[in-house]
């Protein structure tokens, strides 16, 4: 049983489109710097970036020092 509300859900899908893009940038360009692939990620899908780098951070798919 799915106890989530439907903002809940909408999150959730936006989050997973953000990390699948994040791992299909990287594989495509492993030398470019993490920010300015969160920086493609933001302006596709009209967020900020450190929206993009909080998102990725909660899905453990990138670490901060």
């Amino acid at each position: 049983m799915d106890l989530r509300t439907p903002i809940e859900k909408e999150r959730d899908a936006e989050h997973a489109i953000i990390c699948n893009m994040y791992t299909e940038l990287m594989a495509k360009y492993p030398r470019a710097s993490h920010n300015r692939l969160f920086g493609v990620i933001a302006e596709a899908r009209r967020m900020s970036v450190p929206g993009v780098r909080n998102v990725l951070i909660k899905h453990n798919l990138y670490q901060t020092k």
